[in-house]
């Protein structure tokens, strides 16, 4: 007997696989629809097959892999395509190559699926489209046959797609001028993840013209967005005029180009690179030095682009080329969605200007980093922009964070908020007494009086031993109303937390003056070290009780990540040595809770490889051998704190409990 759902009209039944659709690569949520009847499995096609994902490695296999395509897309099933990928397809030999190059690269800025905090989601379009982390942050691999017939195949079969919007090359710089043609040709908005001008890599002095490839590439009227990874010195002391070309491209040669993100890429430590820096760039030539009637040609369609660009993204992870106010002349800021840059005085009060004029008034994403500035202009003009923006839906700042830019927020975008990261630190030479935001309950509940539809979060809070003021934080987080997703950082201090000193009444801090192995300070580092260690201790079942805490008002939250961090400062002191350093990490583990398929919520460790190095250095250090001499407190410590009760006595530690009314009693 067929179920409810599949006595539904073919046409409900297809808006219901719209909703699942959740945008994302992935779209779990879609093809688990999909399977669960043969109703089901044919009411979900058009919505499955919108987007594809071609992945190639070298064009002498693509026809056997375009033929199996086009079986799969049999039935009239081109037309549901409106989005279509070609990658990059990396081969086993290659992957196992690069594994232990990138492994620790990749486990540290890729995390559960969902957690979106990367500079990827700054891109104002289909996630779909959007170049991934790998991408932005080491480019991609690139096709071994540039000159091959396939491409003519390749190109056949993109004509086949009828309500083609989007073609994504994700397959490495080199973009082959059939598949451009028939971008072109269908006017469909062409993603280049791996932007380059590989002929504007020159010999100095020498300034040849643009190879007719990459001119075809950057005026392409299709282009729509591009990742570029762009340095002005290469291997060799060959110079790249990248940069250069991507300004006129901006100015009017790109005339569609509405999603730009530019990475600087420099390679350092070689000896011709470090001569050709010292001996300056020259100026570039242009497109083709020495032809004029050609540079005419370009002046001239300059010329022609009446209006200034029509960027929605920019994103400038690293530099902004020319200053900010360069683009606010060469671009129209009033349709500007999204905007990554580092936070710079000269920039940001070009940018509080373009703000209070009501010229950001489209702007739903920001991100700035490095804050360091606290001087009276620098805060005022951060102050001035947030103020100054319309309801924004995602916010990412980290620097020096003040209270009052904290209510700025709070008051002005918490209502729109549905993604907030805040990470406010301030620079470790840096010995002011601003004060920065702490997150403290009561912040948060400032926080959750005010943001009804903050769905991912991602702040620091201050790890104090699991007492109440801790405790409160927690439960204030639990009043964010429609929180899925946590990320928490708890920070640590050894030795007093210098945020919260105050000489006048608690004297000199212990760490003002550089600490010495033989001073009096030696007397009281076991102190130090048992509240550090007390402190920083998180296993599995604290990390379950603060996920149940905070979930515990509507059991919403679908994901916690924790990590430890040491909170750095003027007079904060750090690990005396890498033994040190991996003792301590033995007990501040990373956890990532979440609930299983039944509801339960579970505690998943990770970056175990890292956990195992510093069990292993325990196991020396609780066994029978000779200690070093700056070691051998610890195992007297470790006794004192956790007696041993198993033969493992190294996994015998644990978390002080989370605290409660019913503790105190």
């Amino acid at each position: 007997m067929a179920s409810t759902i599949e006595t539904l009209p073919l046409l409900i039944l297809e808006r219901i696989c719209e909703y699942l659709d959740s945008g994302s690569t992935v779209r779990p949520s879609l093809l688990a629809f999909s399977l669960s009847s043969r109703t089901c499995h044919i009411a979900s096609a058009a919505q499955i097959f919108s987007q594809i994902e071609l992945k190639i490695y070298d064009p002498q296999y693509l026809s056997s892999t375009l033929s199996r395509w086009n079986t799969l897309l049999t039935s009239g099933r081109h037309g549901h395509v409106r989005r279509l990928k070609i990658s990059f397809f990396e081969i086993a030999e290659e992957k196992a190559r690069d594994a232990d190059r990138w492994h620790r690269e990749m486990e540290n800025m890729h995390e559960e699926e969902g957690d979106e905090w990367n500079s990827r989601h700054y891109f104002h379009m289909h996630d779909f489209c959007r170049p991934s982390h790998e991408d932005i942050c080491h480019g991609g691999g690139s096709i071994r046959d540039r000159e091959s017939e396939s491409w003519d195949a390749l190109s056949q079969f993109i004509s086949e797609f009828p309500g083609l919007k989007d073609l994504v090359w994700s397959a490495g710089y080199y973009v082959p001028p059939a598949v451009l043609s028939m971008a072109a040709e269908r006017g469909t908005r062409l993603h280049v993840h791996h932007f380059s001008l590989p002929s504007l890599i020159q010999i100095r002095d020498e300034h040849k013209a643009i190879s007719k490839e990459d001119y075809a590439l950057c005026t392409h009227p299709s282009l729509y967005s591009i990742a570029f990874r762009v340095g002005s010195y290469e291997s060799g002391g060959l110079l790249n005029y990248g940069k250069e070309a991507v300004m006129e491209m901006v100015a009017g040669l790109a005339p569609n180009l509405a999603h730009l993100c530019v990475i600087s890429q420099e390679t350092p430590g070689e000896l011709e690179i470090d001569q050709a820096m010292a001996l300056g760039k020259p100026a570039w030539k242009g497109f083709f030095p020495g032809e004029a009637s050609c540079n005419d040609t370009i002046e001239r369609a300059t010329a022609r682009s009446s209006t200034r660009g029509k960027f929605q993204s920019l994103v400038f992870p690293d530099f902004v080329p020319r200053g900010i106010d360069h683009w606010v002349q060469h671009a129209d800021f009033s349709v500007l969605r999204s905007i990554v840059m580092l936070w710079q005085l000269s920039d940001g009060i070009v940018l509080a200007e373009v703000a209070s004029r009501g010229d950001l008034r489209s702007l739903e994403k920001l991100d700035l980093s490095a804050i360091e500035d606290e001087t009276e202009q620098s805060q005022n003009a951060l102050n001035l922009l947030l103020s100054s923006l319309s309801s924004l839906e995602r916010l990412e700042l980290s620097g020096y964070i003040s209270p009052k830019t904290f209510e700025i927020i709070v008051h002005r975008h918490g209502e729109s908020l549905h993604a907030l990261s805040l990470d406010p630190v301030r620079d470790v030479g840096n010995d002011s007494r601003n004060p920065l935001v702490t997150f403290s309950g009561s912040d948060i509940q400032l926080l959750a009086s005010n943001s009804p539809h903050l769905t991912h979060l991602r702040i620091p809070i201050n790890r104090t031993r699991s007492d109440e003021h801790e405790v409160a934080t927690y439960r204030a987080l639990a009043k964010l109303p429609s929180l899925r997703h946590l990320v928490l950082t708890l920070r640590y201090t050894i030795g007093p937390d210098e945020e919260f000193w105050d000489e006048e009444v608690d004297g000199e801090h212990p760490f003002n003056i550089e600490y010495d192995y033989d001073s009096e300070g030696e007397e009281t580092r076991p102190t130090f070290l048992r509240e550090t260690w007390t402190n920083i201790a998180v296993d599995a079942p604290l990390a379950l009780s603060i996920f149940n805490t905070i979930s515990s008002a509507d059991g919403g939250l679908e994901y916690l990540r924790l990590t430890l961090v040491h909170k750095e400062g003027f007079s904060s002191r750090g690990c005396r040595s890498s033994t040190e350093t991996s003792a301590m990490r033995w007990f501040a583990r990373p956890w990532i809770c979440k609930r299983d398929g039944g509801g339960v919520a579970r505690a998943i460790a990770f970056e175990e490889k890292e956990t195992a190095v510093c069990g292993r250095t325990w196991e020396r250090m609780l066994g029978d051998e000779e200690q070093l001499w700056y070691e051998e407190m610890y195992q007297p410590l470790y006794r004192e704190i956790w007696p041993q009760k198993t033969a493992d006595w190294k996994n015998d530690w644990e978390s002080i409990p989370l605290w409660s009314e019913e503790t105190t009693e």
